[in-house]
């Protein structure tokens, strides 16, 4: 009998293979129309920042950056210039008026139009980040999604944002350095060029001075030493270079943070700004800001190091980021990015007893309740969301859940309980618009 001829017969695929090929080509063009989405209304958002009286020559802080420059440049000093539109001075370390000399030597129109297209694009290199980290760290109960979709949603959730808003507003520099602070924790994060970004975002602006603290106690020793090496470099680079301007910066300016134009503005969501906007001053206010904020510090210091133990370093990041805000005496709308990436951090349900679907529900509850805080106009409640992120919201349960803590965590447990009201407190008192 004669052998039969398989000629002509084709084995079809399997069928897991074909529902891999659909999937891959349904969340390949979701995530292509959420980052369409997320270009249009950045466009719009753009558009309008740019579209005022004055245009392009409406970025007030980029004014400011220029004419400190020039005024340096002829002579007058880095920290005497004042400007004529909103009576704001030069404020940062002499090492940004480096980084941004460049752009006051071209035309002011190229200039800004330059400057806008770097925040553009430090918005977009942010949620890049953001969406591949939560992509490749998806906790069980929550809907499974690439990364193509994750960072087109975070990036359109910055476009529609009052901080990015903001930063196009004013030509900020808020952005692009929290840009460096992303790249440094999320990308960086066991090389040995780890802590160089984190350093020289300091050196630029202070605040992220916060995340050295937070590298040296989560036991990242050799990404700290490059931090603190990089900030120093920078400083000493910047004091060879203008000496007069830093000797002025590090001995006076940098103690005049309460000095800026609008400090109580309902834009300024620091803990400073918020005690004196309820009244409180003078040796009340320092009474209670000062314990306060050593409080928001402990407890966010060690929820971050949870979090990046159990390798959640987006929740890491976005606790530090969240207690900038609150300890810093200065913390306008365009500093805010970080409540804006809070809204992705994934809650964890106490103890894991709600079931998937209602945990799904909680994170979908505070995912629109944070967006809806940081796109609308609703600036008064920011404090408090900068707040709660810093020290309340559960985020991811992690591995040393129920484990007694050691080393910083110890060290930290023990502050937070010196810091407590009844410690602080004598025993009787223990039983109270810029819009930049």
């Amino acid at each position: 009998m004669a052998p039969k001829s398989h000629q002509g017969t084709r084995s079809s695929p399997p069928a897991d293979s074909q529902d891999r090929h659909k999937r891959l080509w349904s969340t390949t063009l979701f995530g292509s129309l959420v980052w369409i989405l997320g270009t249009s209304v950045i466009t719009l958002a753009t558009w309008n920042a740019l579209s005022g009286p004055q245009g392009l020559r409406g970025l007030d802080d980029l004014e400011v950056y220029r004419g400190a420059i020039q005024s340096f440049r002829s002579g007058h000093g880095l920290y005497t210039f004042q400007s004529s539109s909103i009576g704001d001075a030069f404020t940062y370390p002499p090492t940004a008026a480096l980084v941004i000399m460049p752009f006051a030597l071209i035309p002011y129109t190229w200039s800004a139009v330059l400057w806008t297209c770097m925040c553009i694009a430090g918005a977009v290199s942010i949620a890049l980040m953001v969406g591949r980290s939560i992509a490749a760290r998806q906790p069980r109960g929550t809907i499974p999604v690439d990364a193509i979709t994750t960072s087109g949603l975070a990036f359109t959730a910055i476009a529609a944002s009052a901080p990015l808003a903001s930063n196009l507003r004013f030509g900020q520099i808020s952005i692009l350095v929290c840009a460096l602070v992303i790249a440094d924790l999320l990308c960086l994060s066991g090389t040995r060029a780890a802590g160089g970004l984190v350093g020289l975002a300091a050196a630029i602006k202070l605040t992220p001075l916060i995340f050295i603290l937070y590298l040296w106690l989560a036991g990242r020793r050799r990404a700290t030493t490059v931090a603190i090496a990089t900030f120093v470099a920078c400083a000493i680079v910047a004091w060879t270079i203008v000496p007069r301007a830093s000797v002025e910066f590090w001995s006076s300016v940098v103690f005049e943070g309460g000095t800026v134009h609008a400090f109580t503005s309902s834009g300024n969501i620091s803990l400073d700004a918020l005690l004196q906007r309820l009244g409180v001053h003078g040796q009340i206010h320092t009474m209670l800001w000062i314990p306060i904020c050593l409080a928001v510090v402990v407890v966010a210091l060690r929820r971050a190091i949870q979090a990046g133990h159990a390798g959640d370093d987006l929740g890491a990041m976005v606790i530090v980021g969240a207690a900038s805000l609150v300890v810093s005496p200065i913390s306008w709308t365009h500093h805010q990015i970080w409540l804006v990436l809070a809204a992705f951090v994934v809650l964890r349900s106490p103890e894991q007893r709600l079931p998937g679907r209602w945990t799904l529900v909680a994170q979908a509850a505070w995912t629109g309740a944070t967006l809806s805080i940081m796109v609308l106009s609703a600036a008064e409640l920011r404090p408090f969301l900068a707040i709660a992120v810093a020290t309340l919201i559960p985020i991811r349960r992690t591995v040393r859940d129920g484990a007694p803590p050691h080393g910083a965590l110890r060290h930290l447990s023990e502050l937070r309980g010196a810091l407590k009201p009844s410690a602080l407190l004598p025993a009787r008192l223990g039983r109270g618009n810029r819009g930049k």
